[in-house]
């Protein structure tokens, strides 16, 4: 009873604010685990209803219509969120001038997508759906426009509690609009409908959550101030979208809409494990390393604290998932998906490359260099967009994934020799993090591959026992490593329960 005790005694106090930055960025990590776990949760089990009642040419359609939207959208990014977040003095003047000059934005971007973008997508793609979804889609784009600024100080000042409930109740709100369009019109409109939701809800509860109300301010100083380092978080996010997106272009515009469905729910579910595990450390991260850019030892420890433990959880939830991909496709979305299967086995090992770049890139962010990543992401594209296009008519969506899994790979490595740079933190020392992942994870494979030349994996009880046998397996494996190899695993996550 007393054990339970103190379990509900640390949890609740995880959500109360603390002065001292070590248990800020601790109970950030731990809180951004749980609200990224609850969000994607709620995502995936909408993403199993949205693909037993909806096909992949729907999906398709509307991924279509999402990349004119993001490339329209990424073209005119300010960047005057992320410099808020790495801008070491008050930010609290410039907040008005950024709402600002955001709304501005969105209004003239919404217009150009209505207008311009909407019909150049129709003949890109040879579909006339595609102009209508990108016409209704510019609506919230510019209703995201009077998102209340304030939101970004919650990132800035590490206030992960509120950001957590901000993030799952507009979620909530608008998958309960998607699966109610879904099972009313059974066609792609459901998800332009729940995109639509999802803006409105984030505009409502930004306002609910934060107690900051902006005003219209057209401070042109203020705005200029944001953008001289904005400037740099822009190309990047021009270049990252490009890069990020290439694949979803070339798949719709050679392949078309139903193999672009398949790429797209294979690079949901691949992405899932490694990228989300990330992402949590990404968030708590650039705001960490923009507090202490100034003392290079504290960055390189707790760098590598962090990082030994996101990859104690990536790693094998990607070898996992490689190990029973056919069995997850046919149990979680059913026979008509499928031909899925060998797309989603590269997405994940594409997961797996990504999750360096989730982790390092705030690094370079919260030192105030982000043209380092421009320049990386420049030397990856090239790459890329060089075998894309042949390697997609030679072997189909399979074929852009691996020309995506080259050219990030050959990104990552350019990654590290700049890291070893910021923190001394080369090759080894990145393969010392994460070898005793790798091992466990390869013999819980192992186990997994034997074990189904045993069993057949014929009904969903017995495809449950085996997720559950390989994280059992794995833990085992782990710990007993760890407690080989010096118990480094151990003593971070010793440090991560002090500090909270």
């Amino acid at each position: 009873m007393i054990f339970f005790i103190k379990i509900k005694d640390k949890f609740l106090s995880l959500w109360g604010e603390s002065e001292a930055l070590g248990k800020k960025v601790a109970r950030g990590g731990v809180l951004i685990f749980i609200g990224r776990f609850a969000v994607k949760s709620i995502y995936f089990v909408k993403t199993i209803i949205l693909a037993r009642l909806l096909f992949p040419n729907d999906f398709g359609l509307f991924g279509m219509a999402a990349l004119a939207i993001g490339i329209t959208d990424t073209l005119f990014q300010t960047g005057f969120n992320s410099a808020i977040v790495q801008h070491k003095d008050e930010v609290d003047k410039h907040l008005n001038s950024a709402w600002t000059y955001g709304l501005l934005r969105n209004l003239f971007v919404s217009l150009l997508m209505f207008f311009i973008a909407a019909p150049l997508a129709g003949k890109f793609f040879n579909n006339g759906t595609v102009v209508v979804f990108v016409r209704v889609l510019a609506l919230p784009v510019f209703i995201v426009g009077f998102e209340n600024i304030g939101i970004v100080l919650l990132q800035r000042n590490l206030q992960f509690n509120k950001k957590i409930f901000f993030d799952i109740t507009s979620v909530i709100g608008e998958v309960v609009f998607t699966i109610g369009a879904a099972v009313i019109f059974r066609n792609a409109w459901a998800l332009v409908i729940g995109s639509i939701a999802n803006r409105f809800f984030m505009v409502i509860f930004s306002y609910i959550f934060h107690p900051y109300r902006p005003k219209f301010n057209l401070d042109l100083e203020g705005a200029k101030h944001l953008f001289r380092y904005g400037r740099w978080i822009s190309l990047v996010s021009i270049i990252t979208f490009l890069v990020g997106q290439g694949d979803n272009i070339t798949v719709g515009k050679l392949l078309g809409a139903r193999d672009l469905g398949f790429y797209q729910l294979s690079f949901t579910l691949g992405m899932l494990p490694a990228m989300e595990f990330a992402r949590v450390l990404g968030t708590i991260l650039f705001p960490l390393f923009s507090k202490i850019q100034n003392d290079r030892r504290l960055l390189r420890t707790s760098f590598v604290r962090v990082m030994r433990i996101i990859f104690a959880l990536i790693i094998p939830a990607s070898t996992g998932l490689f190990a029973l991909a056919p069995e997850i496709v046919r149990f979680v979305y059913g026979e008509r998906w499928a031909p899925m299967v060998p797309i989603l086995r590269v997405i994940i090992l594409l997961g797996f490359l990504k999750s360096f770049e989730q982790v390092i890139t705030p690094l370079f962010l919260g030192v105030g260099k982000p043209k380092i990543n421009l320049y990386i992401l420049i030397f990856q594209s090239i790459i890329m967009f060089s075998l894309i296009i042949p390697l997609t008519k030679a072997h189909g969506p399979v074929g852009t994934g691996w020309a995506v899994v080259i050219s990030t790979l050959a990104s990552q490595l350019a990654m590290l020799l700049m890291v070893r740079k910021e923190i001394n933190l080369g090759l080894k020392g990145f393969f010392e993090i994460f070898k005793l992942a790798v091992l466990a994870s390869g013999l819980m494979y192992i186990s997994i591959f034997y074990l189904k030349k045993m069993i057949a994996i014929d009904n969903l009880a017995i495809f449950l026992s085996f997720i559950f046998s390989g994280a059992a397996a794995y833990a085992l494996f782990i710990f007993t490593l760890d407690r080989i190899f010096g118990r480094k695993i151990f003593n971070s996550l010793n440090w991560i329960k002090k500090s909270i």
